[in-house]
Parts: structure tokens; sequence; C-alpha cells
């Protein structure tokens, strides 16, 4: 499922609140080069006892597997519980629980269960196991955020011993990507019905089928995952025996356990550590599926007006982000999807992003358009995150130059609570006119997030509706065809572009640390959902 990104990046960034590159100085910080980007390392040679990884966003409040939507969550959860598929390294799906899914016409899809894999307990997986999984994601109870991927679901059911069926209403051509994430990770029935509640609770934990099991969680300190030697794909097996997750917040204490060596590594590493920590292990840099951008909430206020909104998208100063706050490891957007998440057709979707107005400051233009716009001098509310270094940076830049142009930004910080309101809350979202967020695709399909912005959706948090977008994501969910499909996101997405809804600002890298005996990982957005750890050992 694509979502809002509710955790903080771990970021500390050096020099005052305004951007740097605002200014005409010629700094290290506005020089700043892109990283190389890291596509392939070389495979691990030795076994490790044990490695120890940070998570930045905090202590983890349960490890099940249906609330993996949150990052501290699913960095744990990857390692430890299956879905009928995985992720390869582009994204392919590769058979993990499922040897193989076949689509028998538009709305069915017949999964072929794999024999003999069995829970950490040594009890065998069974077609019940999975269609109880699904279906508890499926329990609005439960209040799983990947229950959405199941709009036009039908039914499952089982339908021979090592056979499931999936039954849709209207043709999903995004349904098959989740077979690959942890809407259909299996749990153990057994387990989680004698648990409750506590599924995936410290003292509790979950029983899975995965590379690793849950050896101990010590809350407010750590979670040690242990090697599950009993794990079906023997060619995959781990090198790393153990591994502990600690929780230090801090981005200055997470720089010095990892600079130090009490931390082997971690995601998400702060900003201003990385040519330090460099110069010690590997720094590693992915493209990433995600956006950050601007999203018009009020379109009764002054952003109502398209001048405004035109306004607004030419006096940031992209480059400026990009050098001073990214430290050159982001690239300007001119979509809101970014080109990493072109999964397919990428001739089609890159002739049309290249059509796209380039995103470039021109405070002349933006003058201009505020001085013939009346509503465009009004008080515009900026709500952003303080447990995000970056955002608020951004934030305070936007707000300057909207000054120069005219325009009135009010700064509106909002704690990591307060923002993760602002996806779930309508009264949290009250007096807010534009929303600067991040987020991120869990797999290559712009779909999944052209998709929240059409009339009545859940995340189209200011109303929009535009009748031609939404018939053009309507066809295009039940459009197979790769190339045709792509014509119909863009033909979306030149509509979106042409009433900014949203203004994109810029897509970030991935980023990882970790220490110089270490080789195996790449860093991929799909770290999120894929056994990430598996993939580590000694040189």
């Amino acid at each position: 499922m694509s979502r809002p990104r509710l955790t903080a990046l771990a970021a500390v960034l050096a020099g005052p609140g305004v951007l740097a590159a605002c200014t005409s100085g010629g700094t290290a910080a506005t020089q700043a080069a892109a990283p190389a980007l890291t596509t392939s390392v070389p495979a691990p040679a030795k076994d490790v006892d044990t490695l120890t990884w940070n998570l930045p966003p905090g202590e983890p409040p349960t490890l099940d597997p249906a609330q993996a939507a949150i990052e501290s969550i699913s960095t744990v959860e990857s390692n430890m519980c299956e879905g009928l598929f995985t992720f390869g390294p582009n994204y392919e799906r590769v058979p993990a629980l499922a040897t193989s899914a076949e689509q028998r016409g538009p709305l069915t899809h017949v999964i072929h269960l794999r024999q003999g894999v069995r829970f950490w307990d040594g009890r065998p997986v069974t077609a019940e196991d999975v269609v109880y999984s699904v279906q508890r994601v499926l329990d609005p109870r439960l209040g799983s955020p990947f229950i959405a991927w199941a709009a036009n679901l039908r039914d499952i059911r089982i339908t021979g011993r090592d056979e499931i069926t999936i039954r849709l209403k209207k043709p999903d051509v995004i349904v098959p990507n989740f077979f690959a994430m942890p809407a259909f990770h299996v749990v153990q029935k057994a387990a989680a019905e004698a648990a409750g509640k506590g599924f995936g609770a410290a003292g509790r934990g979950v029983v899975c089928t995965g590379p690793y099991k849950l050896a101990g969680w010590t809350q407010g300190k750590d979670i040690t995952l242990t090697r599950n030697d009993g794990w079906w794909n023997t060619p995959a097996r781990p090198k790393v025996k153990n591994v502990k997750f600690t929780f230090v917040s801090d981005p200055s204490a997470q720089t010095a356990a990892l600079n130090s060596g009490d931390v082997d590594g971690e995601f998400a590493v702060p900003r201003a550590a990385h040519k330090q920590l460099a110069g010690k292990g590997r720094m590693l840099f992915g493209q990433s599926l995600g956006p950050t951008f601007l999203s018009v909430l009020n379109q009764k206020g002054a952003l109502g007006d398209p001048a405004a909104r035109q306004a607004l998208r030419s006096l940031i100063d992209y480059k400026g982000i990009i050098r001073s706050v990214y430290q050159g490891s982001a690239q300007p957007l001119r979509a809101l999807v970014p080109p990493a998440a072109w999964g397919y057709a990428k001739d089609v979707y890159r002739a049309e992003y290249d059509k796209l107005p380039e995103p470039s400051q021109d405070l002349a233009k933006a003058k201009a358009l505020v001085a013939g716009s009346a509503r465009a001098k009004q008080k515009i509310v900026l709500t952003y995150t303080t447990a995000i270094e970056e955002e608020s940076r951004i934030a305070t830049a936007i707000a300057d130059s909207a000054k120069q142009a005219g325009m009135n930004i009010e700064l509106k910080p909002l704690t990591a609570q307060q923002y993760g309101a602002m996806f779930s809350s309508p009264q949290a979202r009250a007096g807010t006119d534009l929303f600067l967020a991040s987020g991120y695709l869990d797999f290559p399909e712009p779909l999944t997030y052209y998709q929240f912005f059409t009339t009545g959706n859940f995340y189209n948090f200011s109303g929009y509706s535009n009748k031609d977008y939404d018939a053009a994501i309507d066809t295009a969910i039940s459009t197979a065809d790769p190339a045709a499909r792509a014509r119909l996101v863009t033909r979306a997405q030149a509509i979106m572009a042409e009433d900014l809804v949203n203004i994109p600002i810029a897509t970030q890298y991935v980023n990882a640390y970790h220490g110089p005996g270490l080789t195996g990982l790449v860093p991929r957005q799909s770290y999120l959902h894929t056994p990430w750890a598996t993939t580590l050992g000694g040189k």
C-alpha cells in the first residue's frame, strides 16, 4: 500500500533554518554533489554471530504484520514474516510461500501454495492459515491499513489442499502486487487466535515462517531475532545468526553509536553524518519510490485561485533544496510519482513526464502572478512536522521565498503525533491551507498514488474532483496492457499538474550505512517488505 510516511527521518543539518542555497554564497552545502547510487555489491563470504541495527523512528509498538505500514515495524517484521511472493531486485514478484499465481480471466487469481513449509514451531503451514491471515487483515476491527487493497475483492477461498482462489468484483491490475506485501503475510492461525489483541506485542510476539524468528524483546531497550535454521529457502540462508534492533531516535546519539561501532548500521542515517561515516564504513544510496510535496488542502482560501497555486510553484527554490537540504542526495520532481516508480512502459511515462513544466524557481513570475490576484495575497497556513528536520528547513525556505513574491505564508509546525493525525482526522486538518508531506510507493505502480486523488477517496483531503481525472484512473485500474495503462495514468498526471492540487518538490534517495566488515546490502525502497538482513554478512 502506498502511504504517507508517519515517522521522522532522523537528520541533523548544519546552518540556519533558511536554505543556504537561497543566498548567493557558494558554501560546501550549496555545492554538494549527488552521491553515487549503489546497484550491486560483493556477496558476503563470512558468517556473523550478531548484527546490531538501529531503528531511527524508535521502538515499534507491535510486530504484527497487519500493522506493518509503519517503518519501525516493517523494518523488523520484513525479516520474520513472509507473503505469497516477495520482491526481487527490480521489484519483480518472486515466489515465496506460493510457487505461482495463475490468472484465469480478469477477475480470478488462483494461488498455488508451496508444500512442506513450516512455522517456526515446526507446525506445517496450511491453506487455512493463509486464508485466515488474509481475512484477518480485512477485519475492520483490527484497523490494518492494508485493508485498502481489497476494495474490489469478492471473496477468497480454499479451492484445494495447496490452493486458494481470489475473486474480484471488477478487474484491478494493482492487486497482484499485494501478494508480496504484508496484506498477504502469513501468520499461524492458532497462535494469533490464542494471543488475541496481544498478537505481535512484547511478551506475545508472532509466529511466522521467515528467515528469522523472534528471540526476545526487552521493552525500551532492544528486539533480538535469531536465524530460523528450518527456513524452507535453504539457498538464501542468512549469514548473520542474530540481529539485535536498538531504538536510538536522537540523531546525535545515532551518529555517535554508528561512529563508535556500538551499532553496526541503520537506514535513514542523519544527513550531517554521511560524510563522516563514509570514511569509516559504507554509506549507501539507492533510488527512492517516494516524493516530498505540497498538498493543497483548502480550495476555498487563497489557494482556490489558480494564479496563487501557480505562483507557489514558481517561487520554490528546487535546486537550492536539493543542494542545501538534501546535500545532493535527491532529485527535483515534475510529477507526484518519481521516475523510479515507473514499473512498466517507461518510454510512455518518460515522454509525458518530459512535457511537464521543469521545476525551477522564477520569482519574477511568482511576483507577477501575485500582483494580479487579490486572493493570492491572503494568508496561507502551511503545516509541516518538526520531526523531520529536512521538512522544517523546506517549509521555512518556502515561506521566505513567498514573502519575497508578495505572498503571506504562516508556518504551523506539528509534532510527530500531530503530523500523523493529519492523515486520519479532518479535525486535525482544520485551518490548514497547505500541507508539506513525504510519502512513498511500496512498489513501482504509479496508479497506487494517483488513485488517492480521485473523487471521494479517503486520502483526497482537499475534496479535489475532476471527472476526466477520475475516468482516466478508473479505466487504468482495469487496463491490463502496460502501454495503454501508462497512457491513461499519464493523462491523469497531466490533469493533476494543470490543476496543481499537489506541487511536487523532490524525491530523496534511500540511504543506509553499515560498518566496514560487512557487505551484501543494496539499498532499495523494498527493504520495508523484503528480508533485507538475509543479504548481509562478513567480507
